[in-house]
């Protein structure tokens, strides 16, 4: 039983074609979690799109679908963002639940810790003037506030659980300001909102994201079989430590479901609360994940090669067959500028894994098939053109 009026929830999602924010769309429009929950779902996103190219779902059944496109959280004052949202979202007054999953990445920390809460602000801002209604906002950040970019893994040792708090100073980042914002802004209100912290996102979006692992090794995976054949064997691109360091997968459908879960329960999930999310409790490591992606794409994965190897890393293999790419995908990946997720194998050699006991203690109990989750966003990948079939 939900804390809501059902027959009047509407959703607005900002960063709605983003990774994350694309499977609330999906899940909001597929009636998680009961029919008739939400009537209606406004999509933000910020560059040019229709919804013949979402590629999200459709039925009799679903909410209502407002697309909203250039809509950009980094320009203008907050006057000025709530006048372009007042104008161009229709209803917008009737807005009960805003899932926040916008980030714009800077590698200066301050330069992306400043933009990144001015975005917020705006949203926020807008949000509370123009929407009467307004009772939670959710919004998702990462292992990163754990510390698991830190050599070793950071202070903290796995499993990582909510009450380990913030990594001490002077480590900071925009997760903590983004914290501070809501809690501020929330008192007295009675508007209240959670934080969801997956570890790397596995889903689909319609955009490919640059920092979409999935994305990047469905294109490297699929091209590794056009250029070397069925049954080559592809190493692991990382160390022998990363290979089997244990972590827990986190598709967008169950951050998604957690999403609107908490947002329906403010009794339970409100109040600022953080909570860790993933597909299983259960850890997994990529030793064990690794040969069975490479097989849905009817290749042998097989550990890491030694460093002198000096093998090229999947952005580096398409940058060099790229021609080809361009010439098998009817809408190919930007997978050009990918080092980020080219180091992943390599950075990240400390275990990760998470707690989920917070969130099945208040009564989250969605459980996914991990691999199952990588398999549905390669074959969507597909579906959609974005890598060769």
């Amino acid at each position: 039983m939900t804390s809501t009026n059902s027959t009047s929830a509407h959703a607005l999602v900002f960063g709605a074609s983003g990774l994350a924010g694309w499977g609330v769309v999906e899940q909001l429009l597929e009636n998680y979690p009961a029919k008739g929950t939400f009537s209606k779902v406004t999509a933000v996103v910020n560059r040019p799109m229709s919804i013949a190219d979402s590629f999200w779902p459709s039925t009799p059944d679903s909410p209502t679908l407002d697309l909203v496109s250039e809509i950009n959280l980094a320009e203008g004052s907050v006057e000025n963002f709530t006048a372009l949202l007042g104008e161009k979202i229709k209803d917008i007054s009737s807005v009960t639940h805003v899932y926040y999953f916008v980030y714009k990445q800077d590698n200066d920390a301050e330069a992306e810790i400043k933009i990144n809460c001015e975005m917020l602000e705006r949203a926020v801002g807008a949000v509370e003037s123009l929407c009467p209604n307004f009772r939670f906002i959710v919004w998702p950040s990462g292992t990163l506030g754990y510390g698991i970019y830190k050599p070793g893994g950071g202070p903290f040792k796995p499993p990582y659980k909510e009450s380990m708090g913030r990594l001490p100073p002077p480590d900071t980042n925009y997760y903590y300001v983004f914290e501070d914002i809501l809690t501020e802004r929330s008192k007295g209100k009675k508007w209240t909102w959670c934080e969801v912290r997956p570890d790397a996102i596995v889903g689909f979006s319609p955009n490919g994201s640059t920092y979409s692992l999935p994305a990047h090794w469905a294109t490297y995976l699929s091209l590794y079989r056009v250029i070397e054949g069925e049954g080559a064997a592809v190493p692991y691109p990382g160390t022998e430590e990363g290979y089997d360091t244990k972590f827990n997968d986190a598709s967008s459908e169950v951050i998604a479901k957690l999403a609107i879960w908490a947002s329906l329960h403010p009794e339970k999930a409100g109040g600022g609360q953080l909570f860790n999310i993933a597909d299983r409790a259960e850890p997994s490591t990529m030793c064990e994940r690794w040969p069975a992606l490479a097989a849905f794409f009817g290749l042998v994965g097989v550990g890491p090669l030694a460093p002198e190897a000096n093998t090229l890393k999947p952005g580096e293999y398409a940058l060099k067959h790229q021609d080809v790419l361009k010439a098998k995908c009817k809408k190919p990946n930007d997978v050009f500028g990918a080092a980020f997720l080219d180091g992943y194998g390599y950075h990240f050699t400390a275990d990760r894994q998470l707690s989920l006991e917070k969130i099945r203690g208040v009564g989250f109990l969605e459980e996914l098939d991990p691999l199952e989750s990588w398999f549905k966003a390669f074959r969507r990948f597909r579906e959609a053109g974005m890598v060769p079939g």
